[in-house]
């Protein structure tokens, strides 16, 4: 194995540091001889000091510094500016114009009726926090492939930066949409195949080569995103030192035991007890982010009416994750079940994948086509938290895209639940049932048809598979009386249009269409994916450490 030498970036004298507290919880742990992987890592690592990243020896740091290279206010959710959270424009910058907007101008978008559900979606998932989006450009910022300057007149540092910048949070929304595209989760998903040792040797290799990554941490059905810029080792373990954009300003630690192949986080999270949450987990739970992962350009998965997928696609996202709501699938293969702790899927070929944010920020459930009928229920953790307001999303082949939103997760966690499903899907039809307690708004997204009806507690709205160009709808009333099936067209070709679902005086469904309003957008400006020059600190001493490369 030949080596080659690569000069860290210099240390700085002094920086700051936190203390590290919480109780151990119970990691899965790592049967297999992990000694040859550990002495590869150690290969790259020095025998310098590090102080201002505590005990331990260097292995690498990219020169990244608290207080300047961060951001200087904390991470939040849904903005109370419009244009502080998800736009036309940030779909329009993420997959252009064209697969977004029907056909006009490029300086105009009437936005395809699927997009407009997902607005409503990914807003309501940002409410769980945008540390995606502060992790990516906080790391864009150090590397040099934006500057702070561009976001805010003389800034010259990230931390320089204020939080009141519609530019710069639509910058930040931007990035942290990027998480939910297939060509970012097939990445991510790759590296949660990968032990967090083999994380760790990726990681410092990466960091030496200037490499721009997030870290992913997962517990249960909660998810975070935080920037990596140096590894030490301390005893039995290697020190991953972040940016934790919860708490800006301080350094944290992620540690990775050699001997048992798992990983803990003791300041994941602040509770409302005033002390931290400790997150730990082994293979899996842990995650590595390339920047060339976010290059794009990037495929729309959800503007293709009907789906050329051949899974069913739910989504779920808490308006409030203080009262999250939690996913109950139940099928005749088996169920998937979430709560604020774990995820027990005993579906075959099921996946779910948990957005970074508090529980309720966002999940994605497919089920295999060869699952033809299931049953969705909503859930909310303890029967003192009121009932979750949450937007459910369901996309199934030949099916129109069905969104569901209000206070849908009466029922409480791991307790005999005897009502109605939210969602009973059968192989030629899908029925919504509103909760009893209260109404409930559906849209429906077929064609060029964005179709709406506030359903009343109790009321069931029957949607059948797309056949002919056209859905067919049908309502169930509380009583019992019933309407008959109305065709609403797909009109494929036709603009967008909002048609809103009523039951006249006769008992029969009427259609009122209404004309869906052009929006100003720009043409997108394509993201910078070089880095620029670093950034020159003042040091006496530049260690330098050893690359492996394959043979």
């Amino acid at each position: 194995m030949r080596k080659s030498r690569l000069a860290l970036l210099s240390l700085i004298a002094s920086a700051s540091v936190s203390a590290c507290a919480g109780t151990t919880q119970s990691s899965p742990v790592s049967t297999m001889d992990n000694s040859a992987l550990v002495q590869q890592i150690l290969t790259h690592c020095t025998d310098l000091a590090a102080p201002e990243l505590g005990e331990g020896s260097l292995c690498i740091d990219n020169g990244f510094r608290l207080k300047t290279d961060d951001f200087s206010f904390a991470n939040t959710g849904l903005s109370t500016s419009a244009d502080g959270n998800v736009t036309t424009q940030t779909l329009v910058d993420l997959f252009g114009h064209d697969a977004v907007c029907i056909p006009s101008a490029k300086d105009s978008c009437i936005l395809r009726p699927t997009a407009i559900q997902k607005i409503e979606e990914w807003n309501t998932g940002l409410n769980g926090g945008r540390c995606e989006g502060l992790a990516t450009l906080s790391t864009r910022f150090a590397l040099g492939m934006d500057s702070p300057s561009a976001y805010q007149a003389n800034a010259t540092s990230t931390a320089a930066l204020l939080n009141n910048n519609p530019k710069l949070n639509s910058e930040i929304v931007y990035w942290w949409a990027t998480q939910f595209l297939n060509e970012v989760r097939d990445r991510t998903d790759a590296s949660r195949t990968m032990s967090p040792l083999e994380i760790v040797d990726d990681l410092i290799q990466g960091l030496a080569h200037s490499v721009g990554y997030t870290v992913g941490i997962y517990n249960g059905s909660s998810g975070h995103s935080v920037t990596p810029f140096a590894v030490t080792h301390r005893g039995d373990e290697f020190i991953i030192h972040i940016y934790d954009n919860n708490r800006p300003g301080e350094r944290f630690e992620i540690s990775v035991d050699s001997t048992t192949n798992t990983w803990r986080y003791p300041n994941a999270f602040l509770g409302v007890d005033g002390r931290y949450q400790e997150w730990s987990g082994g293979t899996g739970t842990l995650e590595l982010t390339a920047m060339s992962s976010r290059k794009g350009p990037f495929q729309c998965s959800f503007c293709t009416m009907p789906l050329t997928d051949t899974t069913n696609v739910i989504t779920i996202a808490s308006r409030d994750v203080s009262a999250a709501g939690y996913v109950h699938i139940t099928t005749d293969k088996g169920e998937l079940r979430v709560t604020p702790t774990e995820i027990v899927n005993s579906i075959t070929n099921a996946t779910y994948t948990v957005g970074k944010g508090k529980s309720g920020g966002l999940m994605t459930v497919t089920l295999p086509q060869s699952i033809q009928d299931f049953e969705v229920r909503m859930l909310r953790a303890s029967s003192e938290i009121p009932a979750a307001d949450v937007v459910v999303g369901l996309r199934r082949p030949d099916g129109a895209s069905l969104q569901v939103t209000g206070n849908l997760a009466h029922d409480v966690l791991l307790t005999n639940n005897s009502s109605q499903p939210l969602l009973t899907v059968r192989n030629d039809a899908t029925m919504v049932q509103s909760p009893q307690q209260n109404n409930a708004r559906i849209s429906l997204s077929a064609g060029s048809r964005i179709s709406r009806r506030t359903l009343n507690a109790g009321e069931t709205m029957t949607v059948r598979s797309i056949a002919g160009n056209s859905i067919e709808v049908a309502i169930k009333g509380a009583n019992g009386g019933r309407t008959p099936f109305t065709k609403i067209a797909l009109a494929p070709t036709s603009p967008t249009t909002e048609v809103n679902i009523a039951i006249g005086d006769n008992g029969q469904i009427s259609l009122y269409p209404s004309r869906v309003d052009a929006v100003r957008v720009t043409v997108p400006t394509p993201q910078n994916f070089t880095p620029g020059k670093a950034r020159q600190t003042t040091t006496s001493t530049i260690p330098s450490i050893e690359i492996s490369e394959p043979d």
